[in-house]
């Protein structure tokens, strides 16, 4: 398979991955995913291997050679890139997946159609949708990501060093790679973390990865109760550590958000210019609450306000996401 290309797809493409898995029980499965990406799934016992690589000719060359040394019998491309159909036909795979779109048709031996309806499908069944073409795909799973117990007793060892009082945490992702349209803003994270730190006796761990650290800061500069700055400080795997350590995960729509949800880790997910019916999180009934405000423009799905005035983000409230957050996690003041 050629993976996607972003954390929260990663995510997102599992329950495509497992259908493929339930279609083909005895094949060998692997995943080609761009570096650090393959972290994601590291322990995940329904795929046999990943490949990873590294972007631009020389990276995508020794990955051709790769696949093309492995003889696969099938290969499906998620992302719906010509690039991307290219890698699979010149790694010669004797059978070829992927939807038709942007003029890659002749590169694939098994197009499916990209239809208006799936393209409005939860991003989780558009995937699934393509592997079905294979054969019944089974009943969808939420899928679930292993932590090990070293990464865990890693990781609480590194949160002492950096001021952890050893009691209960709760996350704060306040980034999105994709842009500021998808971002709450960071002096109401700050404001909700501190009163949940007040009400559940808690400590906020301010999460992110290296381009969110000024936004992680900025955070901790607006609380009133100290918290621990991890942002850009961590791998892909003491994130997923350090999350799976939270009790609760206050989040813009993200590929953290997708982490929390397959680590079945009580979240409350904020969401603006983004489309929740096509890519809220994957999680068990009860263990996410989704915080969003209907306006007229939303979803818009852009980088930044096109109208500047950030209504889908400026109408959600703190009490909105404190609300929610003892909703996900029950009574928070006991």
């Amino acid at each position: 398979m050629k993976g996607t290309n972003w954390i929260g797809d990663v995510c997102l493409s599992l329950p495509a991955v497992y259908a493929l898995r339930y279609i083909y029980p005895d094949a060998v499965i692997d995943i080609a995913l761009k570096k650090p990406l393959g972290a994601v799934l590291e322990g995940l016992t329904i795929i046999d291997g990943v490949i990873e690589y590294s972007p631009g000719f020389k990276g995508e060359a020794e990955l051709v050679a790769r696949l093309k040394r492995n003889r696969y019998d099938l290969g499906v491309t998620f992302p719906r890139s010509l690039h991307s159909a290219a890698l699979l036909f010149f790694a010669r795979a004797r059978r070829r997946l992927g939807y038709a779109a942007d003029m890659r048709s002749l590169l694939l031996t098994d197009r499916v159609k990209r239809t208006r309806e799936i393209r409005s499908k939860h991003q989780s069944e558009y995937y699934r949708h393509l592997v079905s073409h294979m054969g019944d795909p089974g009943v969808p799973v939420i899928p679930r990501l292993p932590v090990s117990d070293n990464e865990r007793e890693e990781v609480r060892s590194l949160m002492r060093k950096w001021g952890w009082r050893g009691g209960r945490l709760i996350g704060i992702n306040p980034g999105a790679a994709y842009g500021d349209a998808k971002r709450w803003y960071t002096d109401r994270f700050a404001e909700a973390a501190d009163r949940l730190c007040e009400e559940m006796d808690a400590q906020a761990i301010v999460l992110g990865g290296p381009l969110e650290v000024e936004t992680a800061e900025e955070v901790a500069r607006f609380m009133k109760q100290l918290p621990i700055v991890v942002a850009g400080r961590t791998t892909i795997r003491q994130l997923m550590a350090l999350i799976h350590e939270t009790s609760l995960f206050l989040t813009n729509d993200s590929g953290p958000m997708h982490l929390a949800a397959a680590l079945d880790v009580p979240l409350v997910a904020v969401f603006g210019s983004t489309n929740p019916i096509t890519t809220s999180p994957m999680a068990r009934e009860g263990r996410f609450v989704l915080v969003r405000h209907e306006v007229e423009c939303s979803p818009c799905l852009e980088r930044s306000c096109p109208l500047k005035h950030h209504q889908c983000m400026d109408l959600v409230g703190v009490s909105d996401v404190v609300g929610a957050a003892r909703t996900v996690v029950g009574d928070t003041t006991r």
